[in-house]
């Protein structure tokens, strides 16, 4: 749970009150502006480059055992895809994954699990850096080192499109807001 100071008042707001927030702010901006957004040609160029990127990053976390791996721990709630570990997704990589095609869940599935995991994973296709470039201890050993470089190689295209992507995105944001 988060605090803020509102007129000199703390007042209590939940993790699922800010991502409902936020959700409601992308889905808006996303119905206001989405024609725009996919006709700017930088944003959809950094779209498709991003979905290629990001299917063979899906691939090499599939073939890995990495996906299965964690998605098991974020199912148990010990996990990087704990809860309010949605709350790393900033505005512009919400309105991002709307721009993908993602749908949203509607809620939380596991009571201790990241509001993003679904069944078979994230079901985010733009998520945050810090899911796509940490590798626990564990996750480590249990790959090993061959699997987790070629992890690594195959998530820094993503992740160098992902910024480029969000960049992007946010210039829309602030000429919008």
């Amino acid at each position: 749970m988060k605090f803020y100071r509102i007129k000199a008042h703390l007042v209590k707001v939940t993790a699922e009150e800010i991502l409902a927030r936020k959700l409601s702010l992308a889905r808006r901006f996303f119905e206001k502006y989405r024609q725009n957004l996919l006709k700017e040609p930088k944003i959809t160029e950094l779209l498709t480059a991003h979905g290629k990127a990001f299917a063979r990053a899906q691939e090499v976390t599939i073939e890995t055992g990495a996906a299965s791996f964690c998605a098991r721990c974020g199912r148990e709630g010990r996990s990087c895809c704990g809860a309010d570990m949605e709350l790393h997704c900033d505005d512009a990589l919400l309105v991002a994954n709307l721009l993908a095609g993602v749908d949203f869940p509607r809620k939380r599935l596991w009571p201790k699990a990241c509001f993003f995991l679904g069944p078979a994973g994230c079901v985010l296709k733009i998520r945050p850096l810090i899911c796509r470039n940490f590798i626990c201890p564990e996750l480590a050993t249990a790959l090993g080192p061959e699997k987790v470089s070629s992890l690594q190689e195959a998530l820094e295209e993503e992740a160098r499109l992902l910024f480029w992507l969000t960049e992007e995105i946010k210039r829309w944001l602030i000429k919008g807001l």
